[in-house]
């Protein structure tokens, strides 16, 4: 009877076993060893809605290419809040549940580990300390937890991305909360957490560890910053490279330390950034990533840090062969130099011995990659003679094996300068005559003539090859015969050969696209020169809206320049002049006999004559007019509440002349 019952318990615990067994749980270590390459699905779901920033809504075929190309895993950044109820319960729209949850099965479907996250949430961060937001963030994971708890082990859940604007106590809460709320669903669903501020190393080694066995530290790093970020300098000596390995080495000591394996969930360089320093700094990503056992996912947005080109289904292959065709066993450190006017040496080193052959790959500006040569297996060096002169060469070399994956260096570029003297071109308008002021000046008909002539642009290519494809001006088609100039970095410029019809004051409205406003242009006709104008927020790459401002413009022929300033970028659509002032009304002028005083709510406007001033008129920097005020007597009290701060204009007018007076609203 006893050997029965022992039977009939040892078969309770079986029957109880077999549900885990047969779901074979993946543990964290397990899927980061499997997550050897992995891309961002960024600016799609993260947008305040799907397509607002620039990239059109997420396709089917996006997870074929992923796959296709050698990726395991895909991070899908996604806001919540627009689609998030604001009371209790705190209900997510069901439409867009489905929507992310159709995404996530397109990725679950094809074997991909798919990273869900909550990405740019900026209501939790910034007002953690609000007990209703609080909840509102508890009751997202809640639901997000029920609505996936029966998805393959492959979708991880990421808590919070990059909780800036938070203390290490509220990010350390948020996090312990949202885990407990997921587990009353998913008691083993992989789950990724991550430090203060931006997501950094150092954010990552000084958090809370959670009181989980399922949990995966992350961390984020465009480092060096200046380079990553901002595109300034050059990156790649030993130097860089150690100081590299040394972030790295100190989150595996903190891994090894807690036994919890780490996601690299951001990573890459401003496509600004020097192409040769940029194309080692992702291999040295890719290359530290596998030596210290980190998942790393490069960071792909369709703009700056774009590496697949979603709409013509196609890839930045420069820096995607270096995402999944690159290894520690690729030929190391191509280098390039010029040994006459029209040859190219290279020089590398083989860190194995056994490739069966090496191919030299070259390519120029906008074409594909071309088989040069084909070299012994233990080759290290190679001259490419009689090459054209004037012009950017690619290189890569690649070791191939008959019976496994082709191995690949990253590429690096050269330009093979011509040593003939060249002459100046001849300025020619883009029309065949001068554009006519008053009138539309379309910001693509910049004046015939060449790079540091006519304009300047960062790099010699117009990007999408559109309207004017020899000129390195970047111009998009927006359809209907529009054009934007766009990509427009700080320092570039466009000239335009003008003439002015009548002298006089004028209004220029410009249409801008900027996901982010803040970016700074200038414009100059003759020896006038417009104020800062500033561009605009709309969330757009192609939708404009309109900035205003006003020049003094003499008669007669003249160049006009528009020159960019400051980022953040934007695009730019045309100068629309009219003629608002006649020549007889004296120009705008500043004038001290208009004295301002400032408080926290209000400016007091004096002025020592009655009939100084007929009306007070408050611009905007950019040239919107806020407010109209007739002038009675000789001082004034301006209400300033709603203003943001930031620099405006106050104009005394009258029949005769303007008085103008700049201020600032702290």
């Amino acid at each position: 009877m006893q050997h029965i019952k022992l039977h009939i318990n040892k078969l309770i615990l079986i029957i109880l076993f077999i549900p885990l067994l047969s779901r074979g749980q993946i543990s964290p270590q397990e899927a980061i060893s499997q997550m050897k390459k992995g891309i961002n699905m960024g600016n799609t779901l993260e947008g305040p809605n799907e397509g607002d920033w620039g990239n059109p809504p997420a396709q089917e075929y996006y997870f074929d290419l992923y796959k296709k190309e050698g990726f395991n895993f895909v991070r899908i950044p996604t806001r919540w809040d627009k689609h998030l109820g604001t009371t209790s319960p705190f209900v997510i729209t069901e439409s867009w549940l489905n929507r992310v949850e159709q995404i996530v099965d397109w990725g679950l479907s094809r074997g991909l580990f798919i990273i869900l996250n909550s990405h740019h949430d900026s209501w939790i961060k910034d007002t953690y300390s609000n007990p209703v937001n609080q909840a509102r963030f508890d009751s997202l994971w809640s639901q997000i937890a029920i609505r996936f708890k029966d998805k393959s082990d492959h979708l991880i859940f990421e808590i919070c991305n990059e909780p800036v604007n938070m203390t290490k106590a509220q990010a350390d809460e948020m996090h312990k909360n949202a885990i407990k709320v997921i587990r009353r669903t998913n008691p083993t669903r992989l789950i990724v957490f991550q430090g203060i501020d931006w997501g950094g190393s150092d954010g990552l080694i000084n958090a809370a560890i959670p009181e989980d066995n399922y949990v995966i530290g992350s961390f984020h790093s465009y480092d060096p910053y200046l380079f990553g970020l901002e595109g300034q300098g050059t990156w790649g000596t030993t130097a860089d490279i150690n100081a590299l390995r040394a972030k790295f080495q100190t989150v595996k000591d903190w891994s090894v330390l807690h036994n919890i394996p780490v996601l690299l969930g951001e990573f890459g360089s401003i496509k600004t950034a020097d192409y040769n320093s940029r194309m080692k700094h992702y291999k040295a990503y890719m290359e530290l990533s596998a030596s210290f056992g980190f998942a790393p996912a490069a960071w792909d947005d369709g703009g700056d840090f774009r590496i697949f080109y979603r709409q013509t289904e196609s890839w930045d292959n420069d820096i995607k062969d270096i995402l999944v065709n690159s290894s520690d066993l690729s030929p190391v450190s191509p280098h390039l130099w010029l040994l006459q006017d029209t040859i190219v040496k290279l020089g590398w080193t083989n860190p194995v011995n056994d490739y069966d052959s090496i191919f030299i790959e070259r390519k120029t500006l906008g074409a594909t990659y071309l088989r040069v040569d084909t070299l012994p297996g233990n080759a290290t060096g190679f001259e490419d003679l009689n090459l054209p002169q004037s012009k950017d060469y690619y290189y890569r070399v690649i070791a191939h094996y008959t019976n496994a994956p082709d191995l690949y260096s990253y590429p690096q570029k050269i330009f093979l300068p011509t040593y003939v003297p060249v002459q100046p071109p001849a300025i020619l308008p883009y029309t065949g005559q001068p554009l006519s002021i008053p009138g539309k000046i379309e910001a693509e008909y910049f004046d015939i003539g060449g790079e540091g002539y006519t304009y300047h642009d960062s790099d010699s290519k117009n990007i999408t090859g559109e309207l004017r494809p020899d000129e390195g001006v970047d111009i998009y088609n927006v359809g209907n015969g529009a054009y934007l100039v766009a990509d427009n970095y700080p320092g570039e410029w466009e000239s335009y050969s003008v003439e002015v019809t009548q002298k006089g004051q004028y209004e220029i409205t410009a249409p801008i696209a900027a996901f982010e406003g803040g970016g700074t242009f200038k414009v100059t006709i003759g020896n006038s020169e417009s104020a800062t104008i500033v561009a605009p927020t709309n969330y757009s790459w192609t939708k404009t809206k309109p900035v205003t401002f006003t020049m003094n413009l003499e008669a007669g022929k003249q160049t006009m320049r528009i020159t960019y300033l400051t980022k953040p970028l934007f695009n730019l659509d045309y100068l629309d002049f009219v003629r608002i002032v006649p020549d007889k009304i004296t120009p705008v002028q500043r004038n001290n006999s208009v004295q301002i005083q400032q408080t926290r709510q209000e400016l007091i406007v004096q002025w020592p004559e009655i009939h100084l001033a007929d009306q007070l008129k408050l611009f905007s920097i950019t040239g919107s007019e806020i407010k109209t005020i007739p002038v009675d007597k000789t001082e004034l009290r301006i209400s300033t509440s709603g203003l943001h701060s930031g620099v405006y204009i106050i104009q005394a007018i009258s029949e005769k002349q303007k008085l103008s007076k700049k201020i600032i609203i702290p």
